[in-house]
């Protein structure tokens, strides 16, 4: 087990890291899925849930911490960075400055639009796109098919169980394929699609393994094996 792992793919080598990141080494980017900012306030103004609100400011320190070790050129957020349309008029100040932070401090930020926020908060800094590409990395939201590129989206929440006569484990997991990684959800207050569910199947039915995050440490596990 390690808490970080080199993919060697036919667009350039992916570092995934069990901190639910990745890292695209030869363009110093740092990629994130899925951190739903917001998604506490949302719960408890419909009441849904009594979890306190604190997700944003949790999910904003995690990836701070990370970026300042990365010290990446740019931080790309493959899509669902917000949990709805509405999440602005929620979004504290506070959270806003620390956001607009990393721009300011650290290195660009870019938003790539998702289903669950067609728009970016305007009191939030850093360019909007539909999707991005980089040599020949595909940076999407959603899972997109272009065979002479590789494509790293977001989404699904991939998560993966594997069980034993000791009992069984389930965690968030990188989906990983010849032609396509898929991020697990880096949102404080976010679950999870099992990688075995005919949703994910159908998205990806060339899943070859997963790297499961237990913790603070990656384990692979083939498609087979689960």
């Amino acid at each position: 087990m390690t808490s970080k792992q080199t993919l060697r793919t036919r667009a350039g080598d992916i570092v995934i890291d069990a901190r639910k990141v990745a890292f695209l080494p030869e363009s110093k980017t740092l990629l994130v899925a899925d951190m739903h900012f917001e998604k506490g306030s949302y719960l408890r103004r419909f009441g849904r849930s009594m979890l306190p609100a604190f997700d944003t400011h949790d999910t904003i320190e995690r990836l701070w911490a990370v970026a300042q070790e990365y010290k990446p050129r740019e931080i790309i957020a493959l899509g669902d960075s917000f949990h709805d349309i509405d999440a602005s008029a929620r979004l504290s100040p506070k959270s806003a400055e620390r956001l607009n932070a990393f721009k300011e401090e650290m290195c660009e930020i870019t938003w790539i639009l998702g289903n669950h926020d067609p728009d970016i908060p305007d009191a939030v800094s850093g360019s909007r796109e539909d999707h991005v590409q980089q040599n020949k990395f595909l940076l999407t939201h959603h899972p997109y098919e272009e065979p002479r590129q590789f494509n790293i989206c977001g989404h699904y929440h991939p998560k993966a169980k594997i069980s034993s006569r000791a009992g069984s484990v389930t965690a968030p997991c990188f989906a990983i394929s010849e032609s396509r990684l898929i991020m697990p959800s880096f949102g404080t207050y976010t679950g999870g699609l099992f990688v075995s569910d005919p949703a994910f199947a159908k998205a990806m039915p060339d899943l070859t393994k997963v790297a499961m995050v237990y913790e603070t440490q990656l384990f692979f596990v083939a498609a087979g094996g689960l």
